[in-house]
């Protein structure tokens, strides 16, 4: 997997910073939850001020209404995506729940760095965001916290997190925006999680808004191969099977998948609007996974993070934009991001699973698209569009001829769906140009890539 990476083990970050202070981890037997209003009344400090960017936006995705949009809505907003709103919905109490992923152990935190991404900092960082993003649209809201926090098999933490939450229903009860923020292991198990407490009658979607933020979600499990690697043989039997319950994800006929699967129906028929969030140069999801590339609906968006420390080729950054836009409206990237993941795998010591969390414009744009899109009983009634493939050919085991023709579908796909379509293949082969990259691999990539211009 190594030598296709499109990335070096430098870095300008240290993939251990945060911008919140080191919380006590938890350990396998125990669960912390907190819970603290907080008024939005002072302009935070944010500390991720950053080139970073997460694309698309919502705005480059999906469309206004036309301007006879209100006199009958049922009739015109389209089954495929979601129309932006001219104005925001309005909550006064926003109740954040955070769900952390797998925690490394002793052996490998000095590879991938120490285990940061706590549920609480989730929470912390989506409260500042919530307070960036309410003065700007001029409201004023309470904001509660819950820091769900356990280790262990994800329908296990399922259970043990319901009856936490139970003892937190008049928290649940008291918000009319509940946001989800959720990392790696913990995305499958907020989705199963809010699941449960929907069908229970925990949660009212009729009263109450439902966002769910999954970042770098281990939902299709982890690169394919790497439970038979060295990095795998670090961990204790008790932790090895947690870990090794992930690679389940990749059959999508085990109990795993299908609770996911048919957790993900049931929420989007209740209006729960999903935004996954895949790391450019993760080392442990592939894109494929973090973006659930089996799975399509109006009500999940998908997007990219790039961490400038990354050194993302512009025209990848273009092709990855365009691509979440496509599968954003309904439509087929040509299984592009299936075949790249594997080339985008960052160094083992890079960070990239972890750095997506730290940053408050993740949770600003799942913000946007929770609150700035119209609902759509015709978006809510349509099937989830679910189309699973053989993850062993994918990787290393792929036809390398394949990324160039899913390359050159995704290409004819913009040009024929998107506004400036042309243009923007134009500037992707003006980008491409100007790559040099340095390994013989990539040179191979760029040799195999140039020839789809003369077939535009």
């Amino acid at each position: 997997m190594s030598k296709w990476s499109l990335w070096t083990s430098q870095s300008t970050t240290n993939p251990t910073e945060s911008p919140i202070d080191h919380q006590k981890q938890p350990d396998a037997a125990k669960s912390n939850v907190s819970s603290s209003p907080t008024p939005s009344i002072n302009k935070p400090q944010d500390p991720n001020i950053s080139n970073n960017i997460v694309l698309p936006s919502i705005e480059e995705s999906l469309n206004k209404p036309p301007i006879y949009y209100n006199f009958i809505p049922s009739l015109l907003i389209p089954s495929n995506s979601l129309y932006i709103k001219s104005k925001p919905t309005v909550f006064k109490r926003v109740l954040i729940i955070g769900v952390h992923g797998f925690f490394p152990n002793k052996m490998i935190r000095p590879l991938i760095g120490a285990p940061t991404g706590t549920s609480m900092k989730f929470t912390q960082v989506a409260e500042m965001a919530i307070q960036n993003w309410s003065l700007e649209n001029n409201m004023k809201v309470e904001i509660q916290k819950i820091a769900l926090e356990k280790e262990g098999k994800i329908l296990n933490r399922v259970d043990f997190f319901f009856e936490i939450l139970k003892n937190s229903i008049d928290d649940i009860k008291k918000a009319d925006f509940i946001f989800v923020c959720s990392h790696s292991q913990g995305c499958p198990v907020s989705i199963i999680l809010m699941n449960k407490l929907i069908e229970f009658g925990l949660v009212n979607t009729n009263l109450q808004k439902i966002s769910i933020l999954g970042m770098a979600g281990i939902n299709i499990g982890p690169f394919y191969g790497m439970d038979k690697s060295l990095f795998m043989r670090a961990y204790s039997t008790i932790e090895n099977d947690s870990l090794m319950e992930l690679f389940k994800f990749q059959n999508f006929e085990s109990l795993q998948s299908r609770k996911l699967l048919e957790s993900l129906k049931k929420l989007v028929i209740n209006d729960v609007k999903i935004i996954l969030v895949g790391s450019i140069d993760d080392q442990l999801v592939p894109l494929y996974s973090a973006l659930a590339s089996h799975i399509q609906h109006p009500n999940i968006f998908k997007a990219v993070y790039i961490d400038t420390s990354s050194n993302t080729p512009s025209f990848l950054s273009r092709i990855l934009k365009l691509s979440c836009i496509l599968i954003n409206n309904g439509y087929s990237d040509h299984d592009f991001i299936k075949e790249i993941s594997t080339p985008l795998a960052g160094p083992i010591t890079g960070g990239g699973h972890s750095r997506i969390y730290n940053d408050s414009k993740v949770y600003k744009l799942a913000l946007d698209f929770s609150l700035k899109t119209y609902s759509s009983s015709n978006a809510i009634n349509q099937s989830l569009k679910f189309k699973p493939f053989d993850i062993t050919k994918l990787g290393n085991n792929s036809n390398p001829f394949i990324l160039p023709w899913c390359t050159r579908g995704l290409f004819f796909e913009v040009i024929k769906k998107l506004p400036n379509g042309r243009n923007e293949i134009d500037n992707v082969f003006n980008e491409f140009n100007q790559w040099n990259p340095q390994s013989k691999i990539l040179k191979n990539v760029k040799y195999r890539l140039n020839g789809i211009k003369a077939k535009l």
